[in-house]
């Protein structure tokens, strides 16, 4: 059974089937074959040649978590940064060189962390919600909740802000070739808190309301990093002026009605950036 990626002796079977003229293959010597036996025609040789590329896809992205995973633990001595790669494989008894399966480098380190962090908090906020006694249901508890997230995913990044490697993150999520693949994370982020919110709008205000947390995270996570104070008490503080920001335009309709225009257009212009479809078409 041939097959198209097995490309040296692919080479070798073009050469001992073709007629060479003056350095140019020109015709197909004939080759007697059914058609249910043609490797490049026949159903199931594309569906095994295509299991057999899943099954490679899937190893290597097995292989590259692994090592994400690993080299987290060499962030605090070695930055978000390919050497952080390279210690993480060579601790699972990869060779270093095996950081080249990370061709943008140190970020990819930041957005696996950023992703991990984010699908712990999925995982965690319902009980935390439920210990609360936090009923996203009744009225304003939703802001609360919002608190309580905001809070439970920016102290996940404290070990990194002790260690002064979440300026380091921030600056590499920023950089124009990473921008887009960062703010999806974020927009993941706040469209998941929403949720646990009990968010079910689908108007123009499903726009102001990520876009409004997605600020309100951003300017918290930015205090956060220049606190010095015990426990970031400022952070909270700076936090809970936030919270009460958006419920002041949550009660003022005509401001919130302007702003949902704006921030519509905003997110909008975001999630395109991102390479998401407009899934709410706004009647």
């Amino acid at each position: 059974m041939l097959f198209l990626f097995q490309t040296s002796h692919y080479l070798v079977l073009l050469k001992d089937n073709c007629s060479l003229t003056r350095g140019v293959f020109f015709r197909w010597t004939p080759v007697v074959r059914s058609q249910s036996t043609d490797a490049f025609k026949d159903e199931s040789d594309a569906k095994e040649a295509q299991r057999l590329k899943d099954e490679e896809t899937e190893y290597e992205t097995d292989i590259k978590v692994k090592i994400l995973d690993a080299a987290l633990g060499y962030v605090d001595i070695s930055g978000w940064s390919k050497e952080a790669l390279a210690q993480g494989a060579e601790s699972l008894g990869y060779p270093s060189v095996t950081h080249g399966l990370f061709p943008k480098g140190g970020v990819e380190l930041v957005h696996h962390f950023y992703q991990r962090a984010n699908e712990r908090l999925s995982s965690e906020l319902p009980s935390d919600i439920q210990e609360a006694q936090l009923d996203p249901l009744k009225e304003k508890n939703d802001l609360k909740i919002l608190r309580l997230a905001v809070e439970k995913r920016l102290r996940m990044n404290t070990e990194h802000i002790f260690t002064n490697r979440w300026t380091e993150a921030l600056g590499l999520m920023a950089f124009p070739p990473n921008a887009p693949s960062s703010l999806k994370l974020l927009a993941n982020l706040v469209d998941e808190m929403w949720f646990h919110a009990g968010d079910t709008s689908a108007d123009f205000s499903w726009y102001t309301k990520r876009a409004l947390l997605a600020t309100v995270y951003k300017s918290t996570e930015m205090s956060m990093i220049q606190d010095r104070s015990d426990d970031f008490k400022s952070t909270w503080e700076f936090l809970d002026r936030r919270i009460d920001e958006m419920d002041q335009l949550r009660d003022c309709p005509k401001k919130l009605e302007e702003a949902s225009v704006v921030m519509k257009g905003f997110y909008q212009t975001a999630l395109n950036v991102m390479g998401f479809p407009d899934k709410r078409k706004m009647e």
